[in-house]
């Protein structure tokens, strides 16, 4: 599970200053050791939902609103670490480009691979 937590914490750490609300600046290190601390799948899926409670609306796809009651629900329910790492690519493929770091665009297949060993 640590794996997990390290692979959430960089993704946030690659989303640009604004993709993230103002707001964000104060909680974001007590979210990232809360994040490292995790040791349930439950806490992980709730600090998920914590960090895109907080995205600026241009930082998901337009469809995301739609998309995002459903997404909330199924991270309120999630248990197993497989719907946690689903839950977190749907998040990431549902991000847009522009408000992810350049370093992101290089590191991210690796990332995305990392995510299926918990899926597969």
């Amino acid at each position: 599970m640590v794996e997990l937590n390290q692979l959430l914490l960089e993704f946030e750490a690659h989303l640009n200053a604004d993709a993230v609300t103002e707001e964000w600046k104060e909680p974001r290190d007590s979210w990232m050791s809360e994040v490292s601390a995790a040791i349930d799948e439950k806490r992980l899926a709730k600090l998920l939902v914590e960090l895109e409670a907080n995205f600026q609306q241009q930082a998901v796809q337009s469809y995301w609103k739609m998309l995002r009651q459903s997404w909330v629900q199924e991270c309120h329910l999630a248990s197993t670490i497989e719907e946690v790492s689903s839950l977190l690519l749907e998040l990431e493929s549902n991000t847009t480009w522009e408000v992810m770091t350049d370093e992101w665009q290089q590191n991210r297949e690796k990332w995305v691979q990392q995510m299926y060993q918990f899926i597969e």
